[in-house]
């Protein structure tokens, strides 16, 4: 692409919020071939030790950046990286390469790149996302205990010396953790989960992150200016002066609105004509409870749990659960906390099951199907939580229920979990509230049902849209199907909240669509009255949510029933919002 080509858009995942403009920078690293070498018997004992001394090297880069981060006041990353050397004492980085010098007679780095190699294969077929982001981590671990036993420099983000935008395939934790939020305005990937390390880490640093961008290096030759737009996903290339003095305009709002609602947290969510909106944090991890008080959250809305196997192949035990969630619940300083059970993909089951493979693991057994066939680890968890609700306002949350019938099965599981604490003299709430998500159509087309047996109900609009379009949101090729601004998404939303209204029931709704300013009048109109998202997105939402009415909402959002194509939807979003912000702080 040369600057003559003229304006181009790119669109991708958006993960962190926010718009940067600047040049591009295309960051590389390169994956070097580690050649095959016998070593002498008598060179074992040296090769053993110099493995040893390129671990413990790693070992002090991260405690040095740790340090560094911790000067920054970059806790989420400082805890990540708390992780990485945690790993470093997994037998795979420790016994296992030991004795795959000693049995082969190879080099430290045949060795070594063997090992993490077998790893790598062995969770090569599980494609939940948890999974791959630990695969992700060890990785770059490897990349750096081979840089040390080749005594390279490892490629870095620190040395960008310019205000840029960082273009990469792929970004490991640590180059996040090394980037320099005075030079590095944004991250655009290839590849890259909202979930990942690098994700926490980009939110953490305030940097906005999109992913799923399909570019190569040549695409960037000849640009001079890069507008990205966390928000919406949208990446453009030489944009035109017109294009480029909106988003000069857009970029201020948002950082006057974020600057004024992070030093007036006290202020509510509330409308212009009284209608209040409660906002609460998705955490991805236990290192982001700071950013909730940070951004004025009003409690955790949804916790997922399943970051809890970032650094494991098995469940964890209902002791180290319990020190988590009760640690949470403490930290958030008497806010409610949402648990989710884990959600994680039936393909899982080859870790422990290798003989059982699913082709399609997203419609077979995960989430909640998944942990009802793992009745002890799933027992554990309720005690954990169960546990955790002595300490402060506990609300536990099931994911992919598709009927009433699943639901039955999992409050049986609470009930019998609930038995065995009384017998034991273990202190819990016994009125915790018990959730039920709404993803799956079915548990739409019967929230009536769902609702009277349980306490609230929250809409995870991400699968819902997913499951509804028969789309995979993870799909680059199919992005331009995965649309929430589809008509079906408004009647499903809106059915869900009339049911919840009737049976005097609380619905939150969470998502990407929740931290997307776009929608907020749009939600509220449907009689939305929670809305979890990321911290980050806190004061923007916020900020929109005090200059709306109830009644304009209410119209926009019948107005919007009435259309019948996605295009028509976001194009009345838009306009409504680019309205509305002509009159935001």
């Amino acid at each position: 692409m040369s600057k003559n080509q003229g304006e181009k858009i790119l669109r991708g995942f958006p993960i962190c919020a926010g718009i940067a403009i600047a040049p591009p920078h295309f960051f590389s690293v390169v994956e070097e071939d580690i050649p095959e070498v016998t070593v002498p018997k008598e060179a074992i004992e040296s090769e053993v030790a110099r493995y040893y001394r390129a671990l413990k090297n790693s070992k002090k880069d991260l405690v040095a950046l740790q340090k560094r981060l911790r000067a920054e006041g970059g806790k989420e990353a400082v805890a990540i990286l708390h992780t990485h050397l945690e790993m470093m004492r997994d037998p795979v980085m420790t016994v296992d390469v030991e004795k795959e010098i000693r049995r082969k007679s190879k080099s430290t780095e045949y060795a070594f790149s063997t090992v993490i190699g077998e790893y790598e294969k062995r969770f090569s077929k599980i494609t939940d996302t948890f999974f791959q982001e630990r695969i992700k981590d060890f990785q770059d671990i490897s990349r750096r205990i081979i840089c040390h036993l080749r005594c390279h420099r490892p490629a870095s983000l620190a040395n960008v010396g310019s205000k840029s935008i960082v273009f990469a395939q792929e970004l490991s934790p640590s180059h996040t953790a090394e980037a320099n939020t005075e030079c590095i305005e944004a991250f655009v990937t290839r590849s890259g989960s909202d979930t990942s390390h690098v994700a926490i880490m980009a939110r953490a640093k305030g940097i906005p992150f999109i992913s799923k961008v399909e570019f190569s290096a040549e695409d960037l030759e000849g640009v001079e200016c890069v507008i990205v737009d966390g928000r919406t996903g949208d990446v453009i290339f030489n944009p035109q002066q017109q294009t480029l003095d909106h988003y000069k305009k857009e970029r201020k709002k948002l950082r006057v609105a974020t600057h004024g609602l992070r030093r007036k947290g006290e202020f509510e969510a509330q409308t212009i004509d009284g209608y209040k909106v409660r906002l609460s944090s998705n955490l991805e991890s236990f290192q982001e409870i700071d950013l909730l008080h940070q951004y004025g959250g009003e409690g955790v809305g949804l916790f997922r749990s399943e970051y809890l196997f970032l650094a494991r192949d098995a469940f964890p035990s209902e002791e180290e659960q319990f020190a988590v969630y009760k640690a949470l619940v403490e930290k958030v300083h008497g806010y409610p906390v949402v648990i989710r059970t884990f959600d994680i993909g039936g393909d899982k089951l080859g870790n422990f099951y290798p003989s059982r493979y699913e082709k399609n693991p997203y419609l077979g057994c995960r989430a909640i199907r998944l942990m009802l066939k793992e009745s002890t680890a799933f027992k554990a968890q309720i005690r954990a939580i169960l546990r955790a609700s002595a300490f402060g306002e506990v609300g536990i949350l099931f994911p992919m229920i598709s009927g009433i019938e699943e639901l039955r099965a999992v409050k049986a599981v609470v009930l019998e979990a609930q038995k065995e604490l009384t017998k034991q003299a273990e202190p819990f709430n016994p009125n915790m509230p018990v959730g039920c998500m709404i993803e799956i159509p079915s548990a739409v087309m019967t929230a009536d049902i769902l609702v009277r047996e349980c306490d609230f109900l929250s809409i995870g609009t991400n699968d819902l849209v997913q499951y509804a379009l028969a789309v995979d949101r993870g799909n680059p090729e199919m992005s331009y199907l995965y649309n929430p601004a589809h008509p079906c998404m408004l009647r499903m939303i809106k059915m869900v909240v009339q049911e919840g209204m009737r049976a005097k029931k609380p619905v939150s709704l969470c998502g990407e669509i929740a931290a997307d300013p776009h929608f907020t009048a749009l939600l509220i109109g449907l009689g939305v009255q929670e809305l979890s998202l990321a911290s980050p997105a806190l004061p923007i939402i916020k900020n929109v949510i005090r200059h709306l009415s109830i009644v304009g909402a209410t119209e926009l959002a019948d107005y919007a029933l009435s259309l019948t194509t996605s295009e028509d939807v976001a194009a009345l979003l838009k306009k409504n919002y680019e309205q509305l912000c002509k009159h935001l702080a």
